[in-house]
């Protein structure tokens, strides 16, 4: 059985009592963030459960865990930015 797109879900579970945070995840990115994160913090990130559909349950400090809003630049940064890109791609 395959699962579809909005059943290939991501889940962040932690409460104020605990300091770790569990992660679910099909989300193939993500996965190869934690199971990284376990090869080089193995004493932090564990990898506590894998289903038969693929998704991967991971345990890590959840003040790891952060939510930032994308990064809104002035129009000066912006120009700065369109004329880096521009010289980019005339130089290849």
């Amino acid at each position: 059985m395959k699962l579809t797109k909005i059943e290939q879900e991501t889940i962040i579970n932690f409460n104020e009592a605990e300091r770790t945070a569990s992660v679910y995840t099909h989300n193939e990115a993500l996965k190869g963030r934690l199971l990284a994160l376990c090869r080089t913090h193995p004493e932090q990130v564990r990898q506590t459960d894998v289903n038969r559909w693929g998704g991967l349950t991971f345990e890590l400090p959840k003040k790891w865990l952060k939510v930032s809003p994308p990064r809104v630049l002035s129009p000066a940064q912006r120009a700065v930015l369109d004329r880096m890109n521009q010289s980019r791609q005339k130089s290849t």
